[in-house]
This record gives structure tokens, C-alpha cells and sequence, in this order.
């Protein structure tokens, strides 16, 4: 056969299935829409932070105005308490706590710290400003009293006076870097491309080959198949995984403190995106289309988790829309065992949510593998 027999042959088998080449015109309108959001955003200048300032005196109310001036007035939220954290600190980017005492402790050159309470959900921003605020607070030790210039020339800056710290609840600080952000990104990014790319890959070649109906033949069930595919991509994304966890503590990575907990997480994932591929094995008609589906598929999803572009350059309905998704609320909990140490309780919901979706595509993928009688085109 020739190039362009080939070449017909290839768009035929494409053009076979009608949701695929609604979804080849309709994903990158969304992808390219939601891009041209996030672009008119105003980028990190609009991470609404929330501060709780404990002390009222002058110099407290300095540093407060100092520390803020790097955002926009608006996204600054003034709590009375800590109580007010728990209600508003999944709408922020995080909270700062400024305690009693700061100022004092501050003016005499004695050791201060400052409570940094990042939001669980949105762990890319948490680092971010953790970090830039740490740079800025080392050049703050000159500023106490800048305010007061007469006042400045009877007093002499210790050269080796200690900068305000931060201490971050819920998390060692050494914890809170890119590099611990990244390991559980890239090992769910991982996760998601070869398990649901090749769940789909997988279960078209057997529907082309022939397999399936001789698994039929032998009342082999729906189930039983999909269970079987299910688990095999498990074992193999979890020797990935294991492999993974091996390299990053011999790179001297703190990958979670309850691996166990890290582990059932990732296997929720890894169950996930074996259903999701599954499902789209068994509705496409030619292996380009389930691939390329697969592919436009995960990186919507990822996009929308907020891995590669944070929640807070959402407009509000596409941030609210994008963090109940439970693929996001899944990455989150990796996030959250691996960096804030969450317990079972903290992850249980999305796990169990996660598992539902996993049960219905199942169900659904043997439902249409019962009903599977199509001819594959040559």
C-alpha cells in the first residue's frame, strides 16, 4: 500500500469514532479558553493571604503594611482571630499570624517569629510565598524603625542580628520546598499518563486483536476482565511507585513521614486512571483515537488540578470547578501526606470518592464490553 493509501487508511480509522473528533475540536477550545483566563489573571499578585495580627502595637502595625506591600490591597483579608482561619482558609492562599509579643521582641533584637498557615489545597502558592517572604525578612532586620529617622541615628543595627523566622503550622519547615512539592507532582503526573494511556492502548488491542471475543467464547465475564486489566496495571505502576520512593530516599528526599498512608493514596490513583483508560479503551474505534484521547484527557485534568497553573489565577467559577474535582482533591491528599502529614481521616473522603468513580467506569467499561460485537476496521 501506498504513502497516501496509508495516509486515507489512518484518517478513516480516526474518523470511525464520532466522539473522538468531537473531542479533537472541542479539548483544545477548552484547553486554549482556559489558558486565555489564566492569562488575563494577574498572576501571583492576586494570592489572597489573610493576616491575624496579635499585636497591635506600632511597630506590629509596620511590619504588617511592610510585609503586605507585595500584593494588591484587596486580596489582603484582616481576621480579629485564629478561630476565623478554619471557615476562610480554603478560599486563600494562605494565613500569617502575627503573635503578641512580636514587636518587642523584634525592637530589642531578640529572636521573633511569625506563623505561617498554608492552605492544603493550594501547596504551589504555600511554597512560593514561604520562600519569598523568608528572603524578605532577612532584609527587614535594618527596617524596625525606619519610620523614625531621629530615632535611627542613637541606634546601631547588630550585624549579626537574627532576622524574624517563620515557623509553619501543621508542617516542618524543611518540608515546605520545591523539592518535596515536586516529588509527589511528578510521581502522580507519572501515574496518570502510563496508566490511563496504556489502560486504553491495552484494551483497544484486545478488542482488535480478537481477544476479547475469544474471552467471551469462554464465558469470561465483563468483570472478571476488567478487574484482571485493573490489576495488572496496578502491580506494574506500583513497582514504578516503589521504585520511585527507593530513589528519592537514597537522593535524601523526606518523601512522608506514614509511607504506608502515601502508598494507599497512590493506589487510589493508580486505580483511577486505570478505570478512566479502561473506559475510553472500549468507546473508541481505532488505538490513534484512544491515545490521543487518553493524552488531551490527563492534561486537562492536570492543568485543572492546579499543578501546573495554581488555583488563585483562576477566575472564581473555574477555581471553585477545578478544586471539587476529585482527581484535584486526590492530588491535594498525596500533597497533604507527603508535606502537612495528613491522617486517615484528612484523606478519607476523597479516597472513598475517587473509588466510587473507579467502581462506576469499571462497571461501565464490562457493561459495553457484554455488548461488544463491533468489526475493527482493516
Amino acid at each position: 500500500m501506498k504513502v497516501p493509501g496509508l495516509l486515507l487508511n489512518d484518517l478513516l480509522l480516526m474518523r470511525k469514532s464520532r466522539a473522538f473528533v468531537l473531542l479533537l475540536f472541542l479539548l483544545p477550545l477548552i484547553l486554549a479558553l482556559i489558558s486565555t483566563i489564566t492569562s488575563e489573571s494577574g498572576g501571583y499578585t492576586d494570592l489572597k493571604i489573610a493576616i491575624v495580627n496579635e499585636d497591635k502595637t506600632f511597630i506590629g502595625l509596620f511590619f504588617l503594611q511592610y510585609a503586605t506591600s507585595m500584593l494588591k490591597g484587596e486580596n489582603i483579608v484582616q481576621l480579629s482571630s485564629r478561630d476565623q482561619i478554619d471557615g476562610v482558609l480554603e478560599d486563600l492562599d494562605g494565613v500569617f499570624i502575627i503573635p503578641r509579643g512580636f514587636a518587642n521582641k523584634l525592637l530589642f533584637q531578640e529572636p521573633s517569629e511569625l506563623i505561617f498557615v498554608p492552605n492544603p489545597g493550594s501547596m504551589q502558592t504555600a511554597v512560593a510565598i514561604y520562600q519569598v517572604l523568608n528572603n524578605v525578612l532577612k532584609e527587614f532586620k535594618a527596617l524596625p524603625v525606619v519610620a523614625d529617622p531621629e530615632f535611627m541615628k542613637g541606634v546601631e543595627i547588630d550585624p549579626e542580628y537574627v532576622a524574624p523566622a517563620i515557623t509553619v503550622e501543621g508542617i516542618r519547615e524543611r518540608k515546605l520546598n520545591f523539592s518535596s512539592l515536586l516529588f509527589p507532582m511528578v510521581l502522580s503526573i507519572t501515574i496518570m499518563f502510563v496508566t490511563a494511556i496504556g489502560a486504553a492502548s491495552g484494551t483497544f488491542e484486545d478488542r482488535r486483536n480478537g481477544v476479547i471475543d475469544l474471552l467471551k467464547l469462554s464465558n469470561l465475564s465483563g468483570m472478571s476482565y476488567m478487574a484482571a486489566k485493573t490489576l495488572s496495571f496496578s502491580i506494574f505502576s506500583t513497582l514504578q511507585v516503589l521504585v520511585f520512593l527507593l530513589a528519592g530516599k537514597v537522593l535524601g528526599l523526606d518523601v512522608a513521614s506514614n509511607i504506608f498512608l502515601y502508598l494507599l493514596v497512590i493506589e487510589v490513583y493508580i486505580v483511577l486512571f486505570t478505570s478512566i483508560g479502561l473506559s475510553i479503551g472500549m468507546v473508541f474505534s481505532s488505538s490513534r483515537s484512544a491515545q490521543l484521547t487518553s493524552v488531551t484527557l490527563v492534561t486537562s485534568l492536570l492543568i485543572l488540578s492546579g499543578t501546573i497553573i495554581p488555583h488563585s489565577m483562576f477566575p472564581d467559577w473555574l477555581g471553585i470547578f477545578s478544586k471539587n474535582l476529585p482527581t484535584t482533591r486526590l492530588m491535594v491528599s498525596l500533597q497533604g501526606v507527603s508535606m502537612l502529614d495528613f491522617t486517615i481521616g484528612e484523606v478519607l473522603y476523597p479516597v472513598l470518592i475517587s473509588l466510587l468513580i473507579s467502581i462506576s467506569l469499571i462497571f461501565l467499561s464490562s457493561f459495553m464490553y457484554s455488548r461488544e460485537s463491533i468489526t475493527m476496521a482493516e
